[in-house]
């Protein structure tokens, strides 16, 4: 491992130039033609292009809506793909000001301090450290710097995607340590079938995002109201909670009501939509029935999946179809991002763990998870860093924070991750 000096001082004066623009998702100021994503995403791209320019580096705006910066020469190229946007801020419960990087207590604290500013800086100081220090490069450095990873709809990738090089390789500093190699596909499914007259009226109201597992349901039987209560986890970990929809099917069928909607909801398992799947590289597949709404005139069930990476949807969707058509059910898909898979023994990974492992003195293997990560915008892409294991995950918290030894080590470990790629 090599240590590469860094410039502390420079360093917090330009994550806090950043930290003090507000870049929340889709609220952050005026939106025009030349700023698609709101002025201050423009402003901070604009401003971290300005810092590649100042540092020597070519760099390239895309129609406000994604940048890159570049150093080195060669044919290939190896991507670090951050973002600049954040999520909102809950105003109360802050012990400094969420737009700023303020040290308190030995971690930095602000909004997107870990999720994403902060490695978006280091990035770039990592990169000035290796051409300031004379190592030849092998292939071209790209820092490319989003601006709507937090809506999941990535359009500022689906920009750079149009014109721009894509890299040999690339990872993304916007999850955990060591290297993610697996990321299960997110499948969004709606079972759904109109009621006609013959059958006992209903209402029933459970959920409201598919990524959760809904932690309260009700419903109504003529005069009489039902409740359930649940545990609220995320979709990758559903079970984690406990859904309060499956809670109250069965309180609806141990009361005696018949109704085709209380019959798919306890029929809503992996088991019981006959999708029990799994594979070695990203383990067992995950059931959220996440979103219910039951009326006079139609029952709708909404799903998160979680699909392991050598699994199908169309095999997913084959299963949950023939499942449910006894009841009278219809599947249809509202949602597909595809998985994340790069093979533990690639060049990639290995390389990733294997610097993880010289600058850590950690022998942590490499996890697979069924959350979504940016890594998905190319392929031979990983998530790697910035929080180390055991580190508290305070991405979209309040009082969101990033240990600064932490931060300190993950730019020794984006410096020489990047020299040995």
């Amino acid at each position: 491992m090599r240590t590469y000096p860094l410039d502390e001082k420079a360093m917090m004066a330009d994550l806090r130039g950043l930290m003090q623009i507000r870049t929340i998702n889709h609220d952050c100021g005026p939106v025009t033609p030349d700023k698609p994503l709101g002025e201050g995403v423009y402003n901070a791209l604009e401003y971290v292009l300005g810092l590649g320019r100042k540092y020597g580096f070519k760099t390239k705006m895309l129609d406000g809506y994604s940048g890159w910066i570049e150093m080195g020469e060669g044919e290939k190229l190896v991507g670090v793909l951050t973002h600049v946007d954040v999520v909102p801020v809950e105003p109360d419960g802050w012990v400094a000001d969420p737009f700023d990087a303020t040290l308190v207590d030995g971690k930095v604290i602000g909004r997107g301090i870990c999720d994403d500013k902060g490695p978006t800086i280091l990035t770039l100081h990592a990169m000035k450290a290796l051409a300031e220090s004379g190592v030849k490069l092998g292939k071209r450095i790209r820092l490319i710097v989003g601006g709507d990873e937090e809506s999941g709809a990535w359009v500022c990738m689906k920009r750079y995607r149009q014109t721009e090089e894509l890299p040999c390789c690339a990872f993304s500093p916007d999850g955990d340590y060591p290297s993610t190699y697996a990321e299960k596909g997110i499948l969004h499914v709606t079972i759904s079938r109109k009621l006609g007259n013959d059958i006992p009226e209903l209402f029933l109201e459970s959920g409201k995002t598919y990524n959760i597992v809904p932690a309260t349901a009700s419903a109504r039987v003529g005069d009489r109201t039902y409740t359930a209560e649940g545990k609220a986890a995320h979709a990758s970990r559903p079970e984690l909670g406990v859904n309060a929809m499956r809670e109250l099917c069965k309180k609806l069928e141990a009361e005696g009501v018949e109704h085709p909607f209380v019959k798919l909801g306890l029929l809503a398992t992996r088991e019981g939509f006959g999708i029990d799947m799994e594979d070695e590289p990203s383990g067992k597949l995950t059931l959220n029935p996440a979103i219910s709404v039951v009326n006079k005139e139609e029952a709708t069930l909404k799903c998160d999946l979680r699909v392991p990476v050598t699994i199908t949807k169309e095999q997913v969707l084959e299963a949950i179809s023939k499942a449910v058509e006894p009841l009278g059910f219809q599947v249809s898909s509202d949602f597909f991002l595809d998985p994340l898979y790069v093979a533990k023994d690639s060049e990639l990974v290995t390389t990733l763990q294997r610097v993880y492992t010289d600058c850590t003195g950690r022998t942590d293997e490499p996890i697979s998870v069924g959350g979504g990560t940016y890594a998905r915008t190319f392929e031979n892409a990983v998530a790697f860093g910035p929080l180390m294991p055991g580190e508290e995950n305070m991405n979209h918290k309040t009082n969101e924070g990033w240990n600064y030894e932490n931060m300190l080590r993950t730019y020794q470990i984006l410096a020489n991750v990047l020299e040995q790629l």
